[in-house]
């Protein structure tokens, strides 16, 4: 499938994508994978894997790419303290509250 390259959704998805390259450290090949996704059409708040958060809300492909590949947390993730890191469940595939386990 084509996507239209000058519709303002992919433009959008592709200025979200340049904002979190900014903000988010990721290795080379994170980037070149995230690129792929988006420039298919995908958003960058969605994923393949349909992973999801404790709130049952989807994961953005980072995320998903990094727990697909055996790294869900890393130096990305310590601002938020570990009191706010959810448990991966892999039967579910999807975050788990602490309070749930």
């Amino acid at each position: 499938m084509k996507y239209d390259k000058k519709s303002i959704d992919y433009q959008l998805n592709i200025y979200n994508l340049q904002e979190m390259e900014r903000v988010v450290p990721m290795t080379s090949l994170e980037r070149k994978c995230i690129w792929g996704w988006v420039k298919k059409g995908h958003e960058v708040e969605s994923n393949p894997w349909n992973y999801k958060d404790a709130y049952e809300c989807p994961l953005n492909f980072l995320q998903a790419y990094r727990i697909t590949y055996g790294y869900s947390s890393g130096p990305w993730d310590l601002w938020r303290g570990l009191e706010t890191q959810g448990l991966w469940d892999d039967d579910l595939k999807c975050f788990r509250h602490h309070n749930d386990t």
